[in-house]
């Protein structure tokens, strides 16, 4: 059976999971925070969460992670059928992670953590994650999902890493993006209802509860 590592708090293991529960793929889950312990590095070599345990052995980095459960798993398929449509879904899982996960993910360890945030950080995110949602809205479809008619990685991957943006940016800067973004906006809200959305949403949220308890 697939053994996945990884812990709720994560957004990427997250998108993993999800795509493993919308595809029906049994496994089980392994907790494991992110660690530069030699036994995990032999199985993520950056030490990095999620990893994925196959019968040939281990994955890591979610891209290739869901890659592998689209060759292996390809029903029902996350990806569609064309060549460019497949390109553009990948397109947009980019511009998720380049330009709205990185840039946000700059404030994770004030806004978990308590670390001390930087200036630069302060001045440099907010307008980091306007240039992403701008170039997001010209590739963007809502057709009604982002990347057209059908359901896809694209929209897993962009609404966890939304997400993460919006309590990000929401406690730093009291700012709240999908206000001047209606069509972002629905679109979270259709792709958040989903059943295993919702599961993820709720696991997640409790795991950043307890972290903030102490």
């Amino acid at each position: 059976m697939l053994k996945l590592y990884g812990v709720a708090l994560s957004n990427y293991y997250n998108i993993v999971k999800q795509a493993m529960l919308e595809k029906g793929v049994a496994f089980e889950e392994v907790s494991a925070p992110p660690s530069q312990d030699a036994g995990y590095l032999a199985k993520s070599p950056m030490g990095k969460i999620p990893c994925l345990e196959t019968p040939e052995g281990f994955l890591s980095e979610s891209l290739a992670i869901i890659e592998y459960l689209e060759e292996t798993q390809p029903t029902p398929p996350l990806f569609p059928t064309g060549a460019y449509q497949r390109a553009k879904t990948r397109e947009i899982i980019k511009y998720a992670e380049l330009y709205i996960d990185a840039p946000a993910r700059r404030l994770l360890g004030h806004v978990l953590f308590g670390a001390p945030l930087s200036q630069d950080a302060l001045a440099e995110v907010r307008p980091a994650i306007e240039r992403g949602l701008a170039g997001l809205k010209r590739i963007a479809r809502y057709e009604p999902w982002v990347a057209g008619p059908d359901f896809s990685y694209a929209d897993i991957v962009l609404m966890h890493c939304v997400n993460l943006m919006l309590g990000m940016v929401g406690a730093v800067y009291q700012w709240d993006p999908l206000a001047d973004e209606p069509e972002l906006a629905a679109w979270l809200q259709k792709a958040s209802e989903r059943d295993h959305s919702k599961a993820l949403r709720e696991a997640q949220q409790q795991a950043i509860a307890k972290l903030k308890a102490g």
